[in-house]
């Protein structure tokens, strides 16, 4: 029997998956991961045991996924989009990362694989709060997985790649200090509110307000509109809607393949 795979997906960069795969990798009992990202459709070719891998932009192909492969368990990182948009990643110092609406498309797919039982949601604010409680409820949810050591003792333990450094900012105890930073750049958190208006209430329907009161924060509050890193250097930028539409096309041409060979057991070597 093929050994269980655990893919971890995000709703969006910056969203925690690079730590909770280095959690995963260094506290669980994993006897092969993958590099600092790996395609759903990559595996190893032979494997006795459980193995990890993550990539955040493969929340699409989840769902179709999980219906071929009974090996397949995914762990879903969801995180305050606030928190996300003003997140910087350790190779772009000083440069916001993403914007709200690849929160938001992310967001729209989650319905898809809704309450499958080998997916779990694991919000980063609980992640970093209390590290050995999620550890409990993701060791519930997937009995193959044996602890080693608690998440709590990661900085310890971890063997972290060059690239999982510079997505962390460096190797440190987990804490929750990356909670609610939105709140020290209202100018950035203004600007996305004002060119994705539906934000304000894609909080309250992911459960992290109870209502609209939180803008109130942002009276007064002058525009930081400065682009992304993702938005600056997105390919298809300023391209034709002919070019573009290619492109798509392309590119949903490779994923059929890949998934078509998935599905019939052939898998791109780690």
């Amino acid at each position: 029997m093929k050994s269980p795979r655990l893919h971890i997906v995000g709703s969006s960069p910056r969203s925690g998956t690079t730590l909770l795969f280095e959690l995963i990798s260094a506290c669980f009992d994993i006897q092969k991961v993958g590099d600092h990202e790996v395609s759903l459709f990559s595996a190893p070719r032979t494997i006795t045991g459980p193995y990890a891998s993550k990539k955040p932009t493969d929340l699409i192909h989840a769902a179709r996924v999980l219906r071929w492969d009974p090996q397949l368990h995914v762990i879903y990182m969801q995180r305050d989009p606030r928190d996300v948009i003003v997140s910087e990643h350790g190779s772009r110092p000083g440069e916001y990362w993403c914007d709200f609406d690849v929160w938001r498309r992310n967001q729209a797919l989650r319905h898809k694989i809704g309450n499958h039982p080998r997916v779990y949601e694991c919000r980063y604010e609980a992640l970093v709060r209390d590290p050995d409680a999620e550890q409990e409820r993701i060791a519930e949810a997937f009995s193959f997985l044996n602890p080693l050591h608690s998440f709590s003792e990661f900085e310890r333990v971890c063997h972290t790649t060059d690239s999982a450094n510079l997505a962390l900012k460096g190797v440190r105890s987990v804490c929750d200090s990356s909670v609610g930073t939105w709140r020290r750049d209202l100018p950035r958190i203004a600007a996305q509110l004002q060119s994705h208006p539906d934000m304000a209430s894609a909080l309250v329907d992911a459960g992290y307000e109870a209502d609209l009161s939180w803008t109130r924060e942002l009276r007064n509050v002058a525009p930081d509109h400065r682009e992304s890193v993702r938005s600056l250097h997105n390919v298809l930028r300023d391209k034709s809607r002919l070019a573009t539409a290619t492109a798509r096309l392309i590119r949903r041409g490779r994923t059929l393949r890949d998934e078509t060979l998935y599905a019939f057991g052939y898998r791109r070597a780690l």
